[in-house]
């Protein structure tokens, strides 16, 4: 047997290593790590390694094969403990079997159809404060849109009032829990600074809400037939009921998850089509086409196979979980280089995504790449916007039907266009989103 050799990598700062390259730029900086030192890399941030995998064997392997060996590292939980406490994203084991197995049935694909209605009813109620010629920041709108949607849907609840401040709240946790990644030395999260009181202050914010939904919900006692009554009124193989500690951290696990990295590929899609009107001319004739000028409908998106292609296509390019973070718990080899226990490792759709290998023209937006003929040339692995295996996003259905129906339904009645003069910007914090608002101008389309 071979023995494994040490990832190549650069050597950095001899303090910090390559943290500030990371921190700075940190999508081109694991693209260069990529392309630079092969598909399994290494870089230092502060006195440890992070390793980078780049193949989507590998991936693949890690996601599926040793799933029970690669798990969230300590800095997640560390960063989400406060905030998310034992919920589906933080949790490892028969706890998050458990979990998953009480609010999969939230899930299901016929109970996802049925919140199609509200879905599609929330899009036109946006639509129809927007008057033409505006000019709005598209992504504070899908913000807004899939926060009332999640609450709606999960929890009957309309949190249309508290929807800015919880908006607000999510971006003081981004980039604070950001900072807490790059920092070498972490400051403690008892020390009273001004970014720890940030943080704590922006958590209490959405936990208000939360806890107000399942202090009103206890107290009424009735069955909506939602997530919510399904967490209250849910019992485990033995016999237990969800404690009030618990049904808080799976509501809030939800609505983080549930709403801002979907709102942010809706702002990709919507800012890719708006550079690309060829592509908006077919999906708006497939539209006009299946459902006949009537509203779009979760009955018609089987008809409307290159709306779907479109969305993965756009997830491709612009994924808003632009990495994943795993951490083995034991010695693993890949491509005859030794990760070692316990190492942070790095697995990025959007570095794999953009690999030619995979990709033919990786920077051009080609829907038909996901066509029923050509999606089998992609290899298992490559593409992998939800992550994979086990521990696949639970809201993964969700989440595309509700990418569908929001996009396809404004394509009924708008064009998507750019506000002039736009310049791309992006930010990859914990999710990638545009570099301050992505502003468009409403153009209603005239025979809608």
């Amino acid at each position: 047997m071979t023995q494994a050799r040490r990832a190549p990598g650069p050597r950095g700062d001899f303090l910090l290593g390559s943290t500030l390259d990371f921190k700075e730029r940190p999508l081109r900086f694991i693209r260069y790590m990529a392309d630079a030192y092969g598909d399994v890399s290494r870089f230092r941030v502060g006195p440890t390694y992070w390793y980078l995998l780049n193949h989507p064997e590998d991936i693949r392997d890690a996601m599926t094969r040793k799933s029970h060996i690669f798990l969230k590292p300590e800095i997640a939980k560390r960063l989400w403990e406060k905030f998310l406490g034992d919920g589906l994203l933080t949790t490892e084991g028969e706890t998050w079997k458990r979990q998953h197995d009480l609010v999969l049935p939230a899930f299901h694909r016929q109970r996802i159809e049925a919140y199609g209605k509200v879905m599609v009813d929330y899009t036109h109620r946006m639509l129809d404060q927007w008057e033409e010629g505006a000019e709005l920041d598209i992504d504070s709108e899908f913000v807004t849109l899939t926060l009332e949607i999640v609450a709606k849907t999960l929890f009957d609840a309309d949190v249309r009032e508290g929807s800015a401040a919880v908006g607000e709240a999510m971006e003081i946790l981004n980039k604070e829990m950001l900072e807490h990644i790059h920092q070498p030395i972490p400051v403690p999260r008892w020390w009273p600074s001004a970014r720890n009181k940030r943080k704590l202050g922006a958590i209490q914010t959405i936990e208000n809400i939360v806890r107000g939904l399942i202090d009103e919900r206890r107290e009424s006692g009735e069955d909506r037939g939602d997530l919510l009554s399904m967490l209250l009124l849910a019992k485990d193989e033995n016999g237990d009921s969800l404690n009030d500690r618990e049904i808080r951290d799976q509501a809030m696990t939800l609505i983080f998850a549930g709403h801002e990295t979907t709102a942010h590929a809706m702002t990709w899609s919507w800012y890719l089509l708006a550079n690309h009107p060829e592509i908006v001319a077919r999906l708006q004739d497939d539209l006009d086409r299946v459902t006949g000028g009537e509203r779009l409908t979760t009955k018609h998106l089987s008809e409307l196979p290159y709306l779907e292609q479109m969305v993965h296509e756009s997830m491709r390019i612009l994924p808003s979980v632009w990495v994943f973070i795993k951490q083995p718990t034991e010695d693993v080899v890949y491509r005859d280089i030794l990760i070692p226990k316990g190492a942070t490792v790095l697995m990025s759709p959007y570095v794999t995504h953009h690999d030619a290998r995979w990709f033919p023209s990786p920077e051009t937006f080609d829907p038909d790449r996901f066509s029923k003929e050509r999606v089998r040339e992609i290899p298992k692995g490559a593409y992998f916007p939800f992550s994979g295996g086990q521990r696949i996003c639970i809201g993964k259905s969700f989440a595309l039907m509700e990418m569908r129906l929001i996009l396809g339904s404004m394509l009924q009645r708008h064009t998507p266009t750019l506000k002039e003069g736009y310049e791309f910007s992006a930010v990859a914090e914990l999710a990638l989103h545009p570099d301050g608002p992505l502003p468009i101008k409403v153009r209603p389309r005239k025979e809608s």
